[in-house]
């Protein structure tokens, strides 16, 4: 519980946890911390300041203000979001609960259950379901017999597929209503259902009661007999009337009229003292919330007595604090007045020496454009020479070009001879291709066209004996830049050639794409030299 958000969400949970375990509220002051925080904190959190008005009207409920409790249920409803149906079915539950405990047999009961009925059926909650159909049953037993038994039963069919223990609450209104209907073997049936599968689930004992008295209707007196033998002592006035109403039944079978009379004279005296304690508990609800809305009153006038003197506090404070800003104000404006005079002289001073000053930065001026335009006359003659040294570097590296590819062909001349047999043939092929890609110019700036390829290929079959084409037959992987790479190795032309024809980045990469074009992709781990002098022996079938 570090921050103040955690220590009123556990106080949220406190009240939500104690109010599901029917723990009676004794104090509003946890749930009061909740809702202070929730309401004031920013972003709002809609679901838990909704959460915390609900059960701040669940705990004034059971502290006896029914009118502060509708109060915060209309605040938890008006502050859910509008897809929040969990809650807005359960603040209309507890709307409902409330006019049924103060107006029982007001319409807004079922009106409201209807609508938390609605809610609850759009999340699928069934257990909640049963509880809001389960209570329109309840208030329509003093509306219509027939729709409260049909509501009831629903009920019961929910809880019996929930398994759940709720299910005998209604269960046991039920069998009192098919009870005083004088339909006894069904009132019987529900309530041995409850004793013999429910004991301990429902919280009134009134089934034993309904149980026993519908066998004494039903001329079983012995089965009721058995079940009296069950049925707990006597707790509260309820289950007083009921044992004397089932002793007089059993004592009219029986023909005991004398008895008969007793217990129904002591069942109607209990009836009437419950009727005269309703209406003082509700005598004292009615003090209960009077003394409340006096209590409200009175602390909504010291409220205001208070805002009062707050607010003539703060007038004061305000007229003191204005009074000695005014004088602290005029105080400093003499100040500044007199600051005010002492840098105007200055500034005076200061317009003349800048008047000087400009003077003599205008004939400064004029010396400096001069100079400047006799730098301009220089700036262009150098321009003018650094053109010329430009053009003539060209003329030097187009020589330069030129030799190098005179040398190169050298180069590749005697290359050719030196390591070929048959030199007129050499001449006529091999030499001729070479000697035309450099003579082109072209493989300084840019790849060799496609003729140089297809002559290239003519001259490298003529001399190794339909290698090329051997190579196109036998591996068909190859691409043609493949096929390039490896025409331009067979021809021996140097990496740096290499590269410009391939377009390739460096002298190493020429290196590392032949090693991947011998072992990759012909299969051999070899160098592509060798590889020749292998075919040309014939250890290379072809």
């Amino acid at each position: 519980l570090a921050t103040e958000h955690d220590r009123a969400y556990r106080d949220l949970l406190l009240t939500q946890a104690r109010y599901r375990a029917y723990v009676t509220a004794t104090s509003d002051s946890d749930i009061n911390r909740a809702v202070a925080y929730f309401a004031d904190c920013r972003p709002i959190d809609r679901e838990k300041l909704t959460r915390a008005y609900i059960y701040k009207g669940a705990v004034m409920d059971e502290l006896g203000h029914p009118d502060s409790a509708m109060l915060y249920y209309k605040h938890a409803e008006a502050t859910a979001a509008p897809d929040d149906y969990f809650n807005l079915g359960y603040v209309n539950l507890r709307i409902a609960e409330l006019y049924q405990k103060v107006f029982f047999k007001d319409s807004a009961v079922v009106s409201r259950m209807k609508v938390a009925s609605g809610y609850f059926n759009a999340i699928s909650d069934s257990a909640l379901m049963m509880t809001t159909i389960g209570t329109q049953g309840l208030y329509d037993e003093y509306v219509g017999i027939d729709s409260a038994m049909i509501l009831l039963n629903k009920a019961i069919s929910l809880g019996r597929k929930l398994d759940s223990s709720s299910r005998f609450f209604y269960q046991s209104k039920l069998a009192g209503i098919y009870f005083y209907n004088k339909d006894y073997n069904r009132a019987k049936d529900l309530s041995l259902d409850i004793i013999l599968n429910g004991d301990g689930y429902c919280d009134e004992d009134q089934y034993f009661y309904y149980a026993a008295r519908s066998y004494v209707k039903l001329n079983l007196i012995d089965s009721a007999v058995w079940v009296m033998s069950m049925i707990p002592p006597p707790l509260n006035a309820v289950d007083s009337m009921n044992m004397h109403l089932l002793m007089a039944d059993i004592a009219q079978f029986s023909h005991k009229y004398q008895q008969f009379a007793y217990h129904s004279h002591i069942a109607d005296s209990i009836d009437k003292h419950m009727l005269r304690r309703s209406a003082k508990s509700l005598l004292t609800d009615l003090e209960l919330n009077y003394d409340a809305h006096q209590r409200e009153k009175a602390l909504a006038a010291d409220s205001l007595t208070s805002l009062i003197l707050v607010i003539c506090i703060c007038l004061l404070i305000i007229a003191v604090i204005i009074i000695l800003t005014f004088l602290i104000i005029r105080r400093m404006i003499s100040k500044y007045e007199a600051q005010l005079g002492e840098t105007r002289t200055e500034l005076e001073k200061l317009i003349g020496e800048i008047h000087s000053t400009r003077l003599k930065l205008e004939s400064e001026r004029r010396i400096y454009r001069h100079q400047l335009f006799e730098k301009n006359n220089e700036l262009a003659a150098s321009s003018k020479r650094c053109r010329e040294l430009e053009q003539m570097d060209k003329s030097v590296a187009a020589i330069v070009r030129y030799r190098l590819a005179a040398l190169n062909e050298i180069y590749e001349n005697i290359r050719i001879k030196s390591t070929s047999e048959d030199v007129k043939k050499r001449q006529l092929t091999l030499v001729s291709t070479v000697k035309e890609l450099y003579e082109k110019r072209g493989i300084l700036h840019k790849q060799p066209k496609a003729s140089f390829w297809d002559n290239l290929k003519l001259s490298l079959d003529g001399e190794y004996e339909g290698l090329v084409t051997f190579i196109e037959k036998n591996y068909p992987n190859l691409t043609e830049k493949d096929l390039h790479l490896f025409m331009l190795s067979c021809a021996d032309f140097p990496n740096p050639i290499i590269k410009i024809c391939m377009n390739l980045t460096s002298d190493v990469t020429v290196s590392k794409n032949k090693k991947k074009l011998m072992k990759e992709k012909i299969g051999l781990d070899m160098r592509i030299a060798d590889f020749i002098q292998m075919f040309l022996e014939g250890k290379i079938p072809h």
